[in-house]
């Protein structure tokens, strides 16, 4: 299977604390892949060095990193967006036609393409509204359709679902499944279930380090996640779907 990212080597030590040691990991191309673990566990350090931002130990498909984001081939989305520019949510969004040329670049994205995205994406009557004064869901849903305008093959997503009602974070990931073809993913996540179910292939961190990497059957099992997250979870598998349940006897135990 041919790798998206081959990552040797890479150590990230701020001011001489360990907070990301990757001896080697390949993630394979042509997949959505999820980052999961414990608070701390170095998810979002790991994403930032997909970027070559820790590092020249990282290659996709075997090119510096470099490369890519200057042939605009990766969308990003982060936990914090920059949401004080004075934009209209259409005009924000369209800054991924343009992700290297400065937000007063007055870029078009297709017409009909802006039209699906706004309204999959429940942005359709706050389309001429100034992206500063949405909430955090409605600016974190005009975030992603900036990135899915920027028509990049790779797509990396920290907590793309961060402060999404449950029904749009579904409606996200369904985009995304639907879409499998037309690029791949690289996202951290928190829900358990929702990484199990819509993911090829899992990276289990923890304290800065990958406990365990390749399918979610075999990645996500109760025990390894229970010693992870130092918390009894119980797996249960229902009509080929994984969800996972945390252990209320012991949150009543603890609560004592």
């Amino acid at each position: 299977m041919e790798n998206l990212f081959t990552i040797r080597n890479v150590h990230v030590q701020p001011r001489g604390r360990c907070i990301l040691s990757v001896p080697q990991l390949d993630l394979p191309a042509n997949q959505h892949i999820s980052i999961i673990g414990p608070n701390g566990a170095g998810k979002s350090t790991l994403l930032r060095a997909l970027l070559g931002l820790h590092g020249s130990g990282v290659k996709l498909f075997g090119e510096p990193v470099d490369n890519s984001l200057k042939r605009r081939q990766i969308a990003w989305v982060g936990q914090h967006g920059q949401y004080n520019l004075p934009l209209t949510v259409v005009e924000y969004v369209q800054l991924g036609c343009s992700p290297q040329g400065g937000w007063f670049k007055k870029a078009r994205a297709p017409a009909a393409k802006l039209q699906q995205l706004l309204d999959v994406f429940d942005l359709c009557t706050l389309a001429q509204q100034r992206i500063g004064s949405l909430s955090g869901g409605e600016q974190q849903r005009a975030n992603v359709v900036r990135a899915l305008l920027q028509n990049a093959p790779l797509l990396l997503l920290d907590e793309p679902c961060n402060h999404l009602d449950i029904r749009h974070q579904h409606q996200l990931m369904h985009y995304l499944h639907e879409h499998h073809a037309d690029f791949s993913v690289v996202m951290v996540l928190h829900d358990l279930t929702m990484a199990a179910n819509h993911s090829d292939f899992i990276v289990l961190m923890n304290e800065g380090q990958i406990v365990a990497s390749g399918t979610p059957q075999d990645v996500m099992q109760s025990a390894l996640l229970s010693e992870v997250y130092q918390w009894p979870i119980r797996r249960i598998e229902e009509d080929g779907k994984l969800f996972f349940r945390m252990n209320h006897h012991a949150l009543h135990s603890a609560a004592a």
